[in-house]
């Protein structure tokens, strides 16, 4: 009779041990598929973030040399989604880089900015924004990244100056384009 007992005793033991394994496992791989959802959202929406900024700095470059309409529903969403996914910090450096396109836009938009001195403060304010953006973005996802120093478009010179700050007029052709 007693080892009937121990034979049951150790049956459920094994069977309870082998249940609490798997759900042990069961709960660690959900979490870990939950952290690894929510990177490749949180890398998706700041990569939105980028391509959209660039768009939209572009796009206001457009509306102050060719009239052209600037449509925010892309960046919004951008930012939307940042707000749901980011964090703070990512946050708050996308919330930075939207008030300087909201200082600067009406100046473009509107087509009373006085010329491209003014492009070019907009510009350089609008890139050290997104560069910041973009370091927030690297250190949250990796913080062993290293800082980058540079935004993701470079300018090159122009040739009459050298400069890549100074850019020739709106009226100046397809140069004028360039952001």
């Amino acid at each position: 009779m007693s080892l009937d007992w121990a034979t049951t005793i150790t049956t459920v033991g094994g069977a309870a041990a082998t249940l609490i394994g798997v759900v042990a496992g069961s709960l660690l791989t959900s979490r870990t598929n939950r952290m690894h959802w929510l990177r490749d959202k949180q890398i998706e929406a700041c990569s939105a973030i980028v391509a959209e900024s660039t768009r939209i700095q572009l796009a206001l470059r457009r509306a102050w040399t060719h009239g052209d309409s600037v449509d925010w529903v892309p960046w919004n969403v951008a930012l939307g989604t940042i707000w749901l996914v980011g964090s703070p910090a990512v946050v708050e450096a996308a919330a930075r880089m939207d008030k300087v396109f909201w200082d600067y836009s009406d100046r473009f938009i509107r087509q009373t900015a006085t010329g491209e001195q003014t492009w070019g403060q907009a510009r350089d304010q609008m890139e050290a924004t997104r560069l910041e953006f973009i370091n927030a973005a690297r250190l949250h996802v990796d913080p062993q990244h290293t800082p980058m120093n540079q935004a993701p478009v470079a300018r090159p010179p122009l040739p009459a100056t050298g400069d890549p700050t100074v850019a020739p007029g709106p009226d100046h052709g397809a140069d004028a384009d360039a952001a």
